[in-house]
């Protein structure tokens, strides 16, 4: 399936945000940190939130498949995608590498929202400037965040559609950072599916949640003029939609364990 012709996702099912805090990235802005100090900072919300998720996933019956995948993270920083498709799965993406080092990119507005921002600063998200040099503001500090062997996490659909199972249209960031930096990239897909009580199937707030992690794959190389292969670019994006649409597809066929 053509990557053009994956729909757009719809501006009412966008989850709107008090989004009051603007930032200001006139002034010098430090998208990943990988201090010292931070890490200690961080330490005691890492663990709190490490055991808040440890309920959530036995709530959720949260599994993953394809852990073996993520061996590579050893040996070098890759970047990871996933679909959006739960307030959770981002904070399940973290917890599954741990403990590798995964920073976040988030839509620039939620970065700007009252104690969500520090909340989000402190789990290693950073925001994606809106200012159309988004992509150029955060090539470098990316760039050697993966030289540290950490790993950046993107959602490729960029916005949050609670529940979905549908593949939305990516956005081709995250594919022309691997490929500046030559770096892997680890698909990761969400299965949600409502539980069952009697044969029925249960409210939305009963569901069950499969991570499955895919095979890396790699960008091509770079080209001697410097410029972006769109055409190899758009193959990248459209393979690792199609293999997300190809494993929901394929879940959802089976039957509930």
């Amino acid at each position: 399936m053509n990557s053009r012709l994956r729909p757009e996702i719809p501006k009412e099912r966008i989850i709107k945000v008090n989004n009051c805090k603007k930032i200001d990235f006139d002034k010098p802005y430090k998208f990943i940190y990988m201090d010292w100090w931070y890490e200690i900072l961080v330490v005691i919300p890492f663990m709190i939130s490490y055991i808040i998720t440890l309920f959530v996933a036995i709530y959720f019956g949260f599994r993953v498949k394809g852990r073996k995948n993520l061996r590579i993270l050893r040996r070098r920083g890759c970047i990871t995608i996933s679909n959006h498709c739960h307030y959770f799965d981002t904070v399940f993406a973290n917890f599954v590498v741990l403990p590798r080092a995964l920073h976040t990119a988030v839509a620039q507005r939620n970065c700007e929202v009252p104690v969500a921002r520090q909340l989000l600063r402190m789990h290693r998200a950073f925001p994606i400037p809106a200012n159309g040099r988004g992509l150029e503001m955060i090539t470098a500090p990316i760039g050697e965040a993966l030289k540290r062997k950490h790993h950046i996490h993107f959602l490729p659909e960029g916005d949050l559609v609670m529940l979905s199972q549908t593949i939305h249209r990516f956005k081709p960031g995250a594919f022309i950072l691997s490929y500046k930096h030559q770096a892997p990239i680890i698909p990761m897909v969400y299965v949600i599916k409502r539980r069952k009580f009697r044969g029925k199937e249960m409210g939305p707030a009963w569901i069950k949640i499969t991570q499955v992690i895919g095979k890396p794959f790699y960008p091509p190389p770079l080209r001697d003029d410097g410029s972006v292969p769109a055409d190899e670019i758009e193959q990248m994006s459209n393979r690792a939609a199609t293999w997300m649409e190809e494993t929901l597809a394929a879940h959802h066929r089976m039957q509930p364990a």
